[in-house]
């Protein structure tokens, strides 16, 4: 059974963006083409790609892959703007081909945003509880083995001068924190992760709420040079 070829369009001010990634063993090979000529094309397994038109009149494209290695999402950025491609702020997604699985997740995610941000706060909750979970185990399992007794010889310890000088006694202020700020620190490796979850699905549901208005626009603009001509 052949791999399934991944593709993500989008039309862009009268030229047609066109993202393939097809999978190849454990990489993948993505061809980006506008208005059917192939821009670039190459092959990479990592998670995060970023295509620039050698000639750079078509800008940059910048893929995101998940772990099992399929697209998630692909955007496009203007010309010159190469810096914001790697970072990724800005730029206009393309189209994921409808009826396919990159399709449907965003169809799941617009229909049902909270469910998504929920999805991350259970990621950023997960991401302290395992850890916590798992030393627990490995603590109750070392416990129960029969460790070896070995009797180990006492090494002599040289007597070595001392090289630091005796420092003075200096009687500092005792400081101490607020309740509130004390009860943070001591909680933050906890907290972190959840607000971290949090923060990135409000980011994701604005942006691609921002999305939808570009798309919006180029839709207006493309209809409005179809008038013209006509």
């Amino acid at each position: 059974m052949a791999a399934e070829v991944q593709n993500w369009e989008l039309a862009i001010d009268g030229r047609r963006h066109r993202v393939s990634v097809r999978p190849s063993g454990i990489t993948r090979v993505i061809t980006w083409s506008v208005d059917g000529t192939t821009v670039i094309e190459k092959k990479s397994g990592e998670d995060k790609l970023v295509l620039t038109d050698p000639d750079g009149g078509h800008g940059s494209v910048r893929c995101l892959f998940t772990a099992l290695g399929r697209s998630r999402q692909v955007t496009w950025f203007e010309p010159g703007a190469d810096l914001t491609a790697q970072i990724g702020f800005g730029g206009i997604d393309l189209d994921p081909e409808p009826g396919s699985k990159a399709a449907l997740r965003e169809e799941k995610m617009r229909a049902h945003p909270k469910r998504y941000a929920a999805r991350h706060v259970v990621a950023g909750v997960a991401k302290v509880v395992l850890p916590i979970l798992l030393t627990l185990l490995v603590a109750r399992f070392a416990i129960r083995i029969d460790w070896p007794d070995w009797n180990l010889p006492s090494l002599p310890r040289p007597n070595l001068p001392d090289l630091i000088p005796d420092l003075p006694d200096i009687d500092l202020p005792d400081l101490s924190l607020p309740g509130w700020v004390q009860t943070i620190l001591n909680n933050a490796k906890y907290v972190v992760p959840v607000l971290i979850g949090i923060g990135l699905a409000s980011n994701e549901v604005k942006r691609r709420r921002k999305q939808d208005e570009l798309k919006q626009e180029l839709r207006a603009r493309a209809a409005a040079a179809e008038d013209e001509k006509a």
